[in-house]
């Protein structure tokens, strides 16, 4: 899709015992269809040499032997290179979060595309699957709340009025019935205790119901991803 003539990792031999010995790391090369064509520059010199090395595309000579589960030498070479803001060295792959793998799914098992704002959206709130054509996301706190509204796009905002409670964005193609589900998930998770009044709006299009129920646990609990 973008021309590239090959792929390189920030991968480190030997750094996550499960997952980055040599065996996994070839069969990540094999699976991905990229043999010969996935590089790992950090430790390219204790690995067979890639087509790019071979080809000259680039020089193997600059690349490193990095290994091991000590960050430090990425650290140290993150200084001499200049670079002084990058994520904690603590966190995991997002791929082997059940949650977020789970979301993953969804979105690809409905004709969903990965792009950098999905990737971002797949992070936060709840989400809830309420038909092959509508998803909703809710918000659990005033970030998220703020990360939903910053990314809504064409999607709708579905809000509980005058009371406290989420934003919850749905996507899709929803019908009124998906609508007013959605508006039962908005109330769930306000403050109302009850029935409220709850209103959608969607590029100045705007809807709202009185009295809409809670989703109850049952439906929470299937819609769930």
């Amino acid at each position: 899709e973008e021309g590239a003539g090959f792929v390189l990792t920030g991968e480190v031999l030997g750094q996550r015992p499960m997952s980055q010995h040599r065996r996994a790391l070839r069969l990540v090369e094999k699976e991905s269809g990229l043999e010969g064509l996935l590089l790992r520059p950090l430790s390219a010199k204790l690995l067979p040499p890639t087509v790019p090395e071979l080809e000259g595309w680039v020089d193997r000579e600059r690349l490193y032997d990095i290994s091991g589960r000590s960050r430090k030498p990425q650290m140290e070479l993150a200084r001499r290179l200049g670079v002084t803001e990058y994520p904690s060295p603590a966190g995991g792959c997002w791929l082997t979060d059940p949650t977020f793998s789970s979301r993953l799914r969804d979105l690809f098992s409905h004709g969903g595309i990965l792009d950098g704002e999905q990737a971002l959206l797949l992070r936060v709130g709840r989400h809830f699957r309420l038909s092959d054509k509508a998803k909703v996301i809710v918000g659990r706190n005033k970030r998220e709340n703020s990360v939903l509204m910053e990314h809504r796009g064409n999607r709708w905002t579905v809000r509980v009025v005058d009371l406290p409670g989420p934003v919850v964005l749905l996507e899709g193609e929803p019908s009124d019935e998906e609508v007013l589900k959605a508006a039962s998930v908005a109330v769930r998770y306000s403050d109302c205790g009850g029935k409220a009044k709850v209103r959608w709006e969607r590029n100045g299009e705007v809807g709202e119901m009185d009295e809409v129920p809670p989703a109850s646990e049952e439906e929470i609990s299937r819609w769930r991803l």
